[in-house]
Parts: structure tokens; C-alpha cells; sequence
């Protein structure tokens, strides 16, 4: 865990500095008053304007993004893919999408979770980005797989280029599911390898595996991807939990940049 004017992140040590800004925040470092405290980015609830944007200038300030240019998404829990090719989207009517892609620097590109797993990639190669939210339903729906493809057709990007990151996701520790969530995988990918299992009387998800599973599957080597599993139940201190705060909570921010020459 990284520390910058007290907002408390991860960040992978497969970005290169120099050449992307990026972190999978932590809820610690901002202003909002419980249950969204403190670095909540996500004012859908009852949090106040006044406070997402103070913790929107905290970050700005302390890991040098410019926020006022994030781009950001009406999450759906779906595989749609947004293209950002300018820098006018900042203040734009917010799209339903649950992936972003961009060659567009200094144009940072967003995700909010609090339980769902954020992905990160970045073609060096072709100078692109993309950020998925990928709940149970992204990833039955093949969301990773879905930006992947988008990032070939739009920028002619080769996957065995890509690294990638997930950051903090409900583990599988605590991520019961039902069986319609299993038939869904079936539907689309015919058979699972140890994303889903039986535990005692509960069939548990591993979101963080579901996705790896897609990122290798569309050509990115299994050592160009980070992932620390940290369940965001388990440690709920630290980050957002829609399960374990009893629905109302706020949303941690995974954002991804280019910084260009």
C-alpha cells in the first residue's frame, strides 16, 4: 500500500511511472462523513457534492491527475466499451458503459467499485488504456474480453504487448453466489477452471480469477498481469464494501492515464 498526502492506494509495479499514472484507491485520505467515509467518489447516494469534489481536489493534488479531465462511466454491470478519442468528454452526459479505452493523454479514464473488480491495461506498444468494472455480470458477460477487442480494433493493439492490473474485488472468502450466477458463466464460456466452487453449502465466485482467465484466454502473458488479491470485504477499513457495509457505502475510484511526452 502507497501513502500520498494521506490517500492511501495501490498502485502495480508493471506501469511504468514515466509513462502512465495510475492507482487502485483506498476509501482513506478524504472528507466524507460515515458511511462514505472518507474518500468516496460517488455522490449517487447521500454524500454531498461539496465533498466529492474536495476529495476530487485531494487527489488531484496529491498524486499530480488531472481530475477535472476524468472520464467516468453509468456503470451497468454490462460489457460495453466507451472510445475516448479527444479531450472534451470531461462534464459530457455520462455514458452506461463498463469499459473505457483511450490513446488520449493526460485524459484520465475511470472506474468506481465497492466490491467489483477494477481492471487496468496498458499497451506500451500502440500508447493505450483501458479500465473495466467487472462485477459478476461484466464478467459472465465477458467485460475484459470485450476491451481487449475494442483496444485491437481501435488502436491495432497486439495482446502479448498489454500488461495488466486488477486491484481489490470481494474474495471468494466472502462472495457467495446462486446458481443462476453459474448458469450465466455456462452460458457464455460452456465450463469455468476454478473461478467457481463448492464451499460447504455455498457455491463462492472468484472474480479476480474469472478475469484472468479472460485476459490470458485473449493473448495477455500471465506474467504481464498484477494481481494481489485483496478482498474488499475482509478489509473493509480500507476499502468500500456494498456487502459487508449492508448496501450503503461509498465508491473507491480506480483510474488509469497517459501522461505523453
Amino acid at each position: 500500500m502507497h501513502s500520498a498526502d494521506g490517500i492511501q492506494y495501490i498502485a502495480s509495479p508493471l506501469f511504468p511511472a514515466k509513462e502512465v499514472n495510475h492507482a487502485f484507491l483506498s476509501r482513506i485520505g478524504g472528507v466524507s462523513e460515515p458511511p462514505f467515509d472518507s474518500l468516496n467518489f460517488d455522490n449517487r447516494d447521500t454524500d454531498t457534492s461539496e465533498n466529492i469534489e474536495k476529495n476530487r481536489d485531494k487527489l488531484s493534488k496529491a498524486l499530480d491527475v488531472p481530475v477535472k479531465n476524468i472520464v467516468l462511466v453509468n456503470q451497468v454491470h454490462g460489457s460495453k466499451v466507451l472510445v475516448i478519442k479527444d479531450s472534451n468528454h470531461a462534464g459530457q452526459p455520462i455514458v452506461e458503459a463498463d469499459a473505457i479505452i483511450t490513446d488520449v493523454a493526460q485524459v484520465p479514464i475511470g472506474i468506481m467499485t465497492a466490491d467489483c473488480l477494477p481492471v487496468l491495461i496498458y499497451d506500451p506498444a500502440k500508447k493505450a488504456v483501458a479500465a473495466v468494472h467487472a462485477g459478476w455480470k461484466g464478467s459472465a458477460g465477458g467485460v475484459s474480453i470485450e476491451a481487449i477487442k475494442a483496444m485491437r480494433l481501435q488502436y491495432g493493439s497486439d495482446p502479448k504487448d498489454m500488461v495488466a492490473a486488477l486491484g481489490p474485488y470481494i474474495g471468494p472468502c466472502c462472495y457467495s453466489i446462486r446458481e443462476n450466477v453459474v448458469a450465466e458463466f455456462k452460458n457464455r464460456f460452456g465450463s469455468y477452471t476454478g473461478y467457481i466452487q463448492k464451499f460447504k453449502d455455498e457455491i463462492r465466485l472468484d472474480i479476480g480469477l474469472a478475469n484472468i482467465e479472460q485476459l490470458t484466454g485473449s493473448g495477455i502473458p500471465k506474467a504481464n498481469i498484477s494481481f494481489e488479491p485483496v478482498c474488499t470485504s475482509c478489509n473493509n477499513a480500507l476499502f468500500f464494501s456494498y456487502r459487508k457495509d449492508g448496501g450503503r457505502t461509498g465508491r473507491q475510484l480506480s483510474y488509469i492515464m497517459l501522461k505523453g511526452s
